[in-house]
């Protein structure tokens, strides 16, 4: 979906120009290092400290650690905190292939090597949910913990799905500026995506406008093509999913009441294709894993953690205060 979009947004402003913006610059307190995980193959760490457990943050499809940014730092109370980039995306290393699930979780292992993270507390958003599982399957004595962010589902049929979903172009005004771009996903699809993950994951010219995708699409294809299907059976670490159900095409699509009846027509099919998906989804999950907690927040955006922040976060800390 998010990549549709910014792909459309290229082409609405690859014409305009305007005077260069003000410098900018990162305002989260973290530190960034890279790691290297394989022969030629570094990613990117952001590590915002705290004393305590090691709570590690993994982004989804199309994002970056960076989308963290306002998240994250929250939990330096009581955890030292930090989010890792998984190769393809960002400033990571980008590389001809990789993006199966096993080169995955070594990549992982690896990063949690380099980063002297012996144990740790695995935080994933979306398809990060992929490398949560497979990687406490194959590493049960390094994990104390799973937070599953919309995550605990099967993504390898993913690709179909959001290939049905409805086309919104942005104006020329939309890639104007991140700023600008930033609002146009919020207001478009209700995608709050701090500006340090725009930046990283796209290309901006000297004045601001928006010109390219730093990851292309067929990493994406690769990812999905190369997702797996969870084994659940594997995992005995403590689990909590916070997902976000959906129960109507208002929900998905903010800009419901412009759309026309054709448009309608397209959103209510993606709409009763994706609910079902992920009824079928945490049903699978709930077998699955019967001793894990799952929160469903009704009328939730896929981002549940800037959503419904407070509740994620009281639920978050009612989990890892148990561990």
């Amino acid at each position: 979906m998010k990549r549709a979009a910014l792909s459309l947004a290229l082409a609405a402003g690859a014409c305009r120009q305007q005077e260069a913006p003000a410098a900018w610059r990162d305002t989260s307190p973290h530190t960034v290092t890279f790691v290297t995980v394989a022969p030629g193959v570094k990613l990117e760490a952001l590590d915002w400290g705290g004393t305590g457990p090691n709570l590690v943050f993994l982004s989804g499809l199309q994002d970056v650690a960076h989308g963290f940014d306002d998240f994250a730092p929250q939990f330096t109370d009581h955890f030292h905190v930090v989010a890792i980039t998984r190769r393809g995306y960002g400033a990571s290393t980008q590389t001809p292939g990789g993006y199966d699930l096993a080169t995955r979780v070594q990549d992982l292992t690896a990063a949690l090597d380099s980063l002297n993270v012996a144990k740790a507390i695995l935080v994933g958003h979306s398809m990060a949910g992929d490398e949560l599982t497979a990687f406490a399957g194959a590493h049960p004595d390094r994990v104390l913990g799973l937070v599953y962010f919309d995550a605990a589902y099967d993504h390898s049929v993913l690709g179909p799905l959001i290939g049905d979903y409805p086309q919104q172009p942005p104006s020329a005004a939309d890639s104007a500026s991140p700023k600008a771009l930033q609002h146009y996903l919020l207001t478009t699809f209700g995608m709050l995506i701090p500006e340090a993950q725009l930046r990283a994951i796209e290309v901006f010219d000297a004045t601001g406008h928006l010109r390219s995708d730093v990851t292309p699409a067929t990493v994406d294809s690769q990812m999905l093509a190369g997702a797996g299907h969870p084994d659940y059976s594997r995992v005995h670490a403590p689990a909590l999913s916070i997902d976000a159900v959906v129960d109507s095409a208002p929900q998905l699509f903010p800009r419901w009441k412009t759309f026309n009846d054709s448009t309608r027509a397209v959103a209510r099919r993606f709409t009763a294709a994706i609910a079902a998906w992920g009824t079928g989804q945490r049903a699978l999950f709930k077998k699955g894993m019967p001793s894990a907690r799952v929160v469903e927040l009704h009328g939730a955006n896929h981002y549940v953690f800037y959503s419904n922040r407070a509740q994620v976060v009281r639920e978050m800390r009612s989990f890892l205060g148990g561990l």
